[in-house]
């Protein structure tokens, strides 16, 4: 079974609505509430750019290694998630995150789950720039960009 991941293939498309923070909040808490949401979008004032930032599910998690309870697991499906029951609220994860995809919501630390394996934020996001695909198409994505950017850079080779 491929690995499956979110990935926003066009950043160019969030509009910054943060209707994908308000559902993942009502789905995980109940409230309605873009603070407790586990998916953030992050806005750069400079730039007039919204991006929608979500735990990248790392193949080897720093916030796995940190975990002094083995609190964080990665499953079989890829996903790496928080056990709310074995969580002292140390927030070690929260530190070692170099993405900075684990918020503190009620003092314990929180990320994304993939929602089981259909993440709403891809579902409710209006203008597609939230995707949920297998690995296959995430590393062909990567490999398309690196080769566009070299040829943005040097021009097309003869």
């Amino acid at each position: 079974m491929p690995m499956k991941y979110i990935l926003i293939p066009d950043p160019d498309k969030c509009t910054g609505c943060r209707i994908c923070e308000m559902g993942c909040s009502m789905i995980k808490t109940r409230r309605a509430n873009p603070g407790f949401s586990r998916i953030r979008v992050v806005k750069i004032e400079e730039k007039g750019v919204d991006y929608p930032l979500a735990c990248l599910h790392c193949e080897d998690p720093p916030c796995m290694k940190s975990c002094p309870t083995d609190a964080i697991i990665k499953e079989e499906t890829g996903a790496v998630v928080i056990g709310e029951k074995a969580c002292i609220g140390c927030k070690m994860c929260f530190l070692a995150c170099p993405f900075g995809a684990i918020s503190i919501n009620d003092n314990m630390p929180v990320k994304c789950d993939l929602c089981g394996g259909n993440p709403f934020c891809a579902r409710v996001c209006p203008t597609d720039a939230i995707s949920y695909v297998d690995e296959s198409v995430r590393s062909s994505k990567k490999r398309l960009e690196f080769v566009e950017s070299i040829i943005s850079r040097f021009g097309v080779i003869e």
